[in-house]
């Protein structure tokens, strides 16, 4: 076999950042997830010092990890093969050995800490068996760590665990199991584990961090209780809440990160699948726009660092950029100079454009278009569908989008109901019927490019992993005739199963998705199963998924490709030995998923598969 790459595949081996989330005390401490071992792990990088260092060297790589607010330690969860099911180390900083900071507790699943001031005490959210629990692990002088202490459990989804930088509180979010979301917040006095708090606030809540300068108990956190994603400052002693507003804002506003010695909110405002940098000043109540006008941020919590100047470095990339470290220097943030500036495979001359178009019962709805320079595969189109179901495609960079173009198809990216940044209501209409209407988006984008004459109707492949999986399945099986084919990454085909088989996290999300359990529900579990229009299928299908996978189990796959197989239907099942996340964290294992993809689109519309 040939190791010269193609053009497409060496992109994803590509050196690149993808995230960085620094120490909340010591910003300039920071971990990084790169690839430059091959594939993605932890890496401990000081902006001051350059001092760096590779934490990880697990087989199926490291997409996740904490690091405590001094900055001296990181955490990640040790699974088995990308299994995502493992105990938690912990790994110092500038170099040692890691211990496991939970040896007496069986495998959970979880996948961040979060750390008191002076490193002795921490908080984390695990799935154990049918339960969410929240446990505190302190440790001893010498640094060693004592039994876990469980501080409390429920069957509701647990949003975001959070401990106070004195190590005195913690706050969790419950949120209901209904379709219409009510939050629960709750505030533990750590030392004898009684709810001190105890409120409910309509939507979604999830808590970011306890204040480090304040004298009271104050809690930044983020909702869509008014509808939009906005911030919220919680005074649990006041029993007040106070909504971060501005008349500039247009779509949902994420917090990347708090600035209290200067008072400020670092936002990211989400709107119509683009992105704007915000700096907004709590104490004069005033909002500024800095950083690049166009692009994507990482939209999570504390992932952007703080320099000693007050300067500010943030990830940033768009379609034609790969991603890069940019430095907004203090006070004014106009100057942005470049610290990470990746040497990149060169890439499409295709240009991201952005349209709209009306679904089913006259929703507006956004997608992404990009045509490739070469036309050999005139009319050839795939619409690849994002995962989630809450997350959103913007102005970013997708190897996977450059691969298609590379090979000559058109590339389509959705943002269907369910997408984020195009309000509440956007995000919630599939709550009650999952899969109805992010199919019917999907079929109205398919026939808008039909119309427009971008698409041929007889060409065009739907692809999608995790919950645009799930869609591409149910797609190919409610609109048989509409499609060339289907792409499917650890997809969901049997809803009852997926329930049967998924942790206590994911249970109690498709009990809020679907509106109960498969017991409570039955005829909707069924309506949105692929696998309830098994006789329908017609057109090829493709699933790839993980032998480990936790999110999305195999036992349902397999027992898919069974029924569809006794039905004489055209379907090829490709597994990979990892988990639901190693797909992304192995490069080795995504470039061969990609080029199966490939082989697999390119058949069907009758060109020979690629070569070794």
């Amino acid at each position: 076999m040939s190791n010269i790459k193609e053009q497409w595949e060496q992109r994803f081996y590509d050196y690149t950042i993808l995230w960085m989330n620094p120490a909340f005390n010591a910003p300039h401490r920071a971990i990084l997830v790169s690839n430059l071992s091959g594939k993605f792990q932890l890496h401990s990088y000081d902006f001051i010092t350059k001092f760096s260092r590779q934490l990880t060297k697990k087989s199926q790589g490291t997409l996740f990890g904490s690091i405590s607010s001094n900055g001296e330690y990181v955490f990640y969860l040790n699974d088995i093969a990308g299994g995502e099911h493992g105990h938690f180390m912990r790994i110092p900083f500038a170099g040692g050995h890691a211990i496991d900071i939970t040896p007496s507790l069986p495998q959970y699943y979880s996948y961040e800490v979060s750390v008191n001031n002076t490193g002795n005490l921490l908080c984390f959210s695990a799935s154990i068996e049918d339960k969410n629990k929240i446990y505190l692990v302190s440790f001893d002088s010498k640094g060693s760590p004592l039994t876990p202490y469980l501080l409390y459990e429920s069957a509701k989804s647990i949003q975001g665990s959070i401990m106070s930088p004195d190590g005195k509180f913690t706050c969790i979010s419950l949120s209901s199991n209904g379709t219409k979301t009510i939050s629960e917040i709750l505030i533990f006095d750590n030392v004898t584990g009684n709810i001190i708090y105890k409120s409910n606030i309509k939507g979604s809540y999830t808590p970011h961090t306890f204040s480090k300068k304040s004298s009271e108990l104050e809690i930044l956190g983020l909702s869509n209780t008014s509808g939009s994603y906005r911030p919220i400052l919680l005074y649990p002693k006041k029993k007040t809440i106070r909504e971060i507003k501005d008349s500039s804002f247009k779509g949902d506003i994420f917090v990347m990160g708090w600035i209290e010695d200067e008072q400020k909110l670092l936002l990211c405002d989400v709107y119509q699948a683009k992105q704007k940098l915000l700096l907004y000043d709590l104490k004069n109540k005033t909002i500024k726009k800095i950083g690049p006008t166009s692009g994507t941020f990482d939209l999570f919590f504390n992932s952007i660092a703080i320099l000693p100047d007050k300067s500010i470095l943030i990830r940033w990339h768009s379609f034609e950029t790969p991603p890069q470290i940019l430095k907004l220097h203090y006070p004014l943030y106009k100057k942005i100079t470049n610290v990470y500036l990746p040497v990149s495979t060169a890439k499409t001359n295709s240009k991201f454009e952005s349209v709209y178009f009306h679904s089913l019962d006259g929703k507006k709805v956004q997608m992404w278009i990009a045509k490739p320079k070469n036309n050999k595969r005139s009319g050839s189109f795939v619409i690849d569908i994002h995962g989630g179901p809450h997350g959103v495609v913007g102005d970013e960079f997708s190897p996977k989008a450059q691969a298609w173009l590379d090979k000559g198809f058109g590339y389509c990216a959705v943002n269907y109901r369910g997408s984020i940044g195009f309000g509440k209501k956007f995000a919630e209409d599939i709550y009650g019927n999952p899969g109805k209407w992010e199919v019917e988006d999907i079929v109205a984008a398919r026939n808008w490019l039909v119309r427009k004459e971008l698409a041929d109707s007889k060409k065009i492949i739907l692809s999608g992993w995790s919950w645009g999986g799930y869609v591409v399945l149910l797609a190919l099986g409610k609109y048989p005739n509409l499609w060339a084919g289907g792409i499917a990454g650890t997809p969901i085909a049997d809803c009852i199963f997926q329930y049967e088989d998924e942790p206590a996290f994911f249970q109690a999300l498709d009990r809020k998705r679907f509106g109960g359990t498969p017991t409570e529900v039955p005829d909707i579990y069924k309506s949105s199963s692929p696998i309830t229009y098994a006789k329908k299928f017609q057109a090829p299908i493709l699933i790839l998924y993980g032998e480990n996978d936790v999110r999305c189990p195999p036992r349902q796959i397999a027992y898919f490709e069974k029924i569809l197989k006794k039905e004489g239907k055209k379907i090829t099942v490709k597994k990979f030995s990892s988990g639901h996340a190693g797909e992304f964290a192995n490069t080795k294992i995504r470039v061969s998923n990609i080029k199966a993809a490939l082989d697999f689109a390119m058949n069907i519309i009758g060109k020979a598969p690629l070569k070794e």
